[in-house]
């Protein structure tokens, strides 16, 4: 593994480089079938702008941002983070983004979203962490729910995409359904370094 810093079954969690911009990344973030749901894709990346959203990210405390890597071959498959951290309120945005389309369908999102909301609540000391998806896009939606996250409520018509407006389903977990529902299952599931003896 390439300097790992949450690690799963399947996959790692690392700190995004710069040298990151310039691989798949690039690709992904310009590929119409990967954006197609998301809320990114409206313009095209260039290298300048990447850069520049770079170093603002990694500059802002408010964000955390990691590349999802196979265990078996360290290839960087995707990104997930933890957005607009608000120290006061406890909240963050979950955002996952699985670039590399061979991936798709096989439940590897799972691993990501466990690894980074356990480090949200243990780590980071998080009360809530959320996310909005397109209401039409199932597959995330499901996957979404299979993480754990509860359904808040519908932001009507708040995305436009592909010719149309979409709403947006907002979802979150919180710290007390995390310790109470998803950690004495997910510590099961991967082993969790804070409980290691």
């Amino acid at each position: 593994m390439y300097h790992p810093f949450l690690v799963g079954n399947r996959i790692y969690l690392r700190g995004f480089e710069f040298e990151d911009l310039s691989r798949e990344f690039f690709q992904w973030a310009n590929d119409e079938e990967v954006t197609r749901f998301l809320f990114m894709g409206e313009r095209p990346n260039i290298k300048e702008n990447l850069e520049e959203w770079f170093q603002e990210m990694r500059k802002n405390q408010n964000e955390v941002v990691m590349i999802v890597a196979d265990i078996k071959n360290n290839k960087s498959i995707g990104f997930c983070g933890l957005h607009a951290i608000r120290w006061v309120s406890r909240n963050a945005e979950y955002r996952i983004f699985i670039g590399d389309k061979s991936y798709w369908n096989k439940g590897i999102g799972q691993e990501p979203a466990q690894l980074l909301i356990r480090y949200g609540f243990e780590k980071l000391n998080m009360n809530k962490i959320w996310l909005g998806v397109n209401f039409e896009h199932k597959r995330a939606v499901k996957s979404y729910e299979t993480s754990g996250f509860k359904k808040e409520g519908i932001l009507r018509e708040e995305l436009y995409r592909n010719s149309k407006y979409y709403d947006v389903v907002r979802m979150s977990i919180l710290r007390s359904e995390y310790y109470s529902d998803l950690k004495p299952i997910w510590d099961k599931e991967i082993p969790n370094p804070s409980e290691s003896k």
